[in-house]
């Protein structure tokens, strides 16, 4: 994996931690900017899923949050790390 490929995941991981945060202090708030929103005036402004069809955000907030990510800076858990965590964790 070259240096490009690598700042594109740090720059998504980020992303996602940045809206977990976001969905913690206001859920509506983040709500709004991954889904969208009529405004004031009554117009539609588009949120990140609308602008990003491709994107996987939405699954990997949700996948992050499952795992327990809460948005601190450089937390990620891959399934693995779940599983493991909970092994360690089991009382003899």
């Amino acid at each position: 994996m070259d240096l490009k490929e690598k700042q594109k995941i740090e720059l998504h991981r980020s992303l996602v931690r940045e809206i977990i945060r976001m969905r913690i202090q206001d859920r509506d708030k983040a709500h709004k900017w991954l889904n969208g929103y009529l405004n004031s005036a009554d117009k539609w402004v588009k949120g990140f899923n609308e602008l990003h069809p491709e994107s996987t955000l939405n699954a990997d907030i949700y996948k992050q949050w499952r795992l327990g990510n809460r948005g601190r800076i450089g937390e990620w858990y891959e399934e693995e790390d779940k599983k493991k965590s909970m092994e360690i964790s089991k009382p003899d």
